[in-house]
């Protein structure tokens, strides 16, 4: 827990110059006044089958965003045997696309990579690897995306593929991805690496393992503190470094059939994982391919519809709309809400099981929308198009989610003058109650949740709980977007 505050402590730094109190009744709110946001740091490992090719589209749409540090493109059987080159063919078309888009996405965001920048960060990791569940399966033949596939494989173990040597199809381990991550994990960045885990994390293992050889204990450990790991599953078996692939099995939160674990060193554990163990299937028929063509280059490339791994970075463009703190992955968010897995694996793991998925689906229709009006940055120029609403909290206009702390009983107020639409379009606000992201187990109820200004009572049995409180403001464009701030109560 420590070890979480110390780097949300880092991550606000650059953008909190100045940390202040503010007075509510007789309550405070620990809230940044900075206007300027850091931006996100960001590794992707992707395996570029269809649907990570729509994810990265639609990624690139919101890339000012994010510090985009690599793209390691790796195949993964049953798509791509290690001798195909689709996959990266795939991104490379993608990227492409961008830079024949981007001098018209400039005209909306200065903050676009230029196309150079994107194709430094982009290499070739070492594969393939079966997908978990069909590690021991040996064999596929069936349709992906509109492609009939067929595909065979032995054993697989975790030494054959990690480590010193080549690997059973005669390859170096080390591929140019993995050597490339050595340079991003050595940045004197003190920033979270939000890893997104869409694919290929054999490659990642990897560099893992060498980075370890090389500069030592101490770096490692450091290393491994400022790693956030989002799995979409857990992709293949090398996931086994990082946490017990028996345990995760055991746990009867994903099928992943025989497959078993094959690694017998110490694992070791990363600052933060995050295993999505089945959510994210909602994305896979989200958009429709109809609905994003027709939209510039990029979207000519949009296939099949579905998006599987595109949670991996909502709960960060969420962030940035004021929905939730990103190194909370409890608060909720738009890449879905995560529980402990519990005391047989390590502080600071998640997974969605035993989460209904409804957490990720009840903000579809706000995620859907963004995309929507980003997809019209490649056809019209920046006053015609929507934007967010900014929302300000008693005069805070941060993104920051607000602590409150507060005494049993206490009466709260809270105002959102100041709260504007760059449009100049209607707003509704709408106060709302987020019972299963708090500890607090009864109701609170809102009196009047359209109103632009609140008073509470803090209820009385609060004790140590937490209530989470949502403010979510539309605006009347087309479509419509959305901004939030989250206030969360808790007791002195």
């Amino acid at each position: 827990m420590l070890k979480r505050h110390l780097y949300r402590s880092l991550f606000t730094h650059c953008t909190c110059k100045a940390a202040v109190w503010v007075l509510i009744g007789i309550g405070t709110i620990g809230a940044c006044f900075a206007q300027k946001n850091e931006k996100y740091r960001v590794v992707i490992m992707t395996d570029m089958t269809h649907d990570d090719g729509n994810s990265l589209i639609r990624y690139l749409y919101y890339a000012p965003y994010f510090d985009t540090e690599a793209i390691i493109i790796t195949q993964q059987l049953p798509d791509f045997t290690h001798k195909q080159d689709g996959p990266w063919q795939k991104g490379q078309a993608i990227l492409e696309a961008y830079q024949q888009e981007r001098p018209q996405l400039l005209k909306h965001d200065a903050g676009f990579p230029a196309y150079e920048a994107l194709q430094k960060i982009t290499k070739k990791g070492r594969g393939a690897l079966p997908i978990i569940w069909l590690t021991n399966e040996k064999k596929f033949a069936a349709n992906i995306a509109g492609r009939y596939v067929e595909s065979s494989w032995g054993d697989i173990r975790f030494a054959d593929w990690i480590g010193e040597g080549t690997n059973p199809n005669g390859e170096s381990k080390d591929s140019e991805g993995s050597e490339y991550l050595q340079q991003v994990f050595n940045k004197p960045d003190d920033r979270p690496i939000f890893v997104q885990m869409w694919g290929g994390p054999i490659t990642f293992v990897q560099a893992l393992y060498r980075y370890r050889q090389r500069q030592g204990e101490e770096k490692f450990n450091k290393l491994l503190g400022k790693l956030h790991v989002f799995g979409i599953l857990l992709q293949d078996i090398t996931f086994d470094y990082l946490v017990d692939l028996d345990k995760v099995k055991a746990s009867k939160c994903i099928d992943i059939r025989t497959t078993r674990s094959t690694y017998d060193g110490e694992r070791v554990k990363a600052g933060w994982l995050l295993h999505d163990t089945g959510h994210f299937w909602q994305y896979i028929s989200v958009m429709k391919d109809s609905e994003v063509k027709g939209h510039g280059p990029m979207s000519a490339l949009y296939d099949h519809g579905g998006e599987g791994d595109t949670p991996a970075f909502l709960y960060l463009l969420s962030a940035v709309r004021g929905l939730n703190d990103p190194l909370d992955p409890t608060q909720g968010s738009w890449g879905s809400r995560f529980s402990p897995m519990g005391s047989e694996f390590p502080e600071g793991y998640y997974h969605t099981c035993g989460v209904d998925k409804t957490e990720l689906a009840r903000w579809i229709p706000e995620v859907k929308n963004s995309f929507m009006n980003r997809l019209q940055y490649s056809t019209k120029g920046p006053k015609e198009v929507n934007h967010e609403p900014v929302v300000v909290v008693n005069g805070d206009k941060s993104r920051q989610v607000l602590h409150l702390k507060v005494r049993p009983g206490q009466q709260i107020r809270l105002n959102t003058k100041g709260t504007s639409d760059p449009d100049n379009d209607q707003l509704t606000h709408r106060w709302f109650y987020y019972k299963e992201a708090g500890t607090y187990p009864n109701d609170f109820s809102i009196q009047d949740p359209a109103a632009e200004t609140q008073q509470w009572q803090v209820p009385a049995d609060l004790g140590d709980k937490q209530i989470h409180l949502v403010l979510e403001v539309k605006d009347s464009g087309t479509p419509s977007l959305v901004s939030y701030r989250r206030v969360i109560l808790s007791a002195k």
